[in-house]
């Protein structure tokens, strides 16, 4: 059972490529194994969610702080030509459309 040397390189290029493959495999199983994990969280979020004994939690508000001189320099002066800030300077940049 002699191979000659074009069988024996055939055979290192398809161990090559295969290797290849397995490995490009590899990688996809790991994102679809995280992707699956992904959802499983989400299903159980959604159950506890839509469960009848769910109550959802109450979130606490900060203190609003007071404005300071310093933060009313950036508002619009109504009485300003043209739409400028109390500072002078233009509202939107000339030229840019949003």
């Amino acid at each position: 059972m002699a191979l000659d040397l074009t069988q024996f390189q055939q055979l290192l290029d398809s161990a090559q490529k295969a290797d290849a493959f397995k490995a490009d495999v590899k990688r996809a199983l790991k994102k679809v194994s995280s992707l699956l994990v992904n959802l499983q969280t989400a299903v159980e979020d959604a159950e506890t969610l839509m469960s009848d004994d769910y109550t959802p939690t109450v979130k606490e508000r900060k203190t609003r702080t007071p404005r300071t001189a310093a933060d009313a320099a950036g508002e619009i002066d109504p009485e300003a030509p043209y739409g400028r800030k109390k500072d002078g300077t233009p509202k939107n940049k000339p030229g840019r459309s949003k």
